[in-house]
């Protein structure tokens, strides 16, 4: 765990907790020396949407497991 009176450092594992690889983590703090927030924000948005868009992928596949192991069950196979 990060020391929590390092900024940098609480940023860093807070963005590698989200699953930001390295690349993406060292763009955002520098996005943040900088003081680009607008950017920061897009790139975090894009990435949520990346994020969410998975879950939904992930979740249709959940739905067709469900569906197939009712239908087994229920002697439609």
């Amino acid at each position: 765990m990060a020391n929590a009176a390092d900024k940098t450092a609480v940023m860093t594992e807070n963005l590698h907790d989200m699953g930001l690889d390295d690349r993406l983590t060292a763009e955002c703090l520098e996005l943040v020396r900088q003081k680009r927030y607008a950017e920061l924000e897009r790139l975090l948005k894009s990435y949520r949407q990346t994020l969410l868009d998975s879950v939904h992928k992930y979740n249709d596949r959940i739905d067709c497991l469900d569906y197939f192991t009712y239908k087994l069950k229920n002697g439609g196979m």
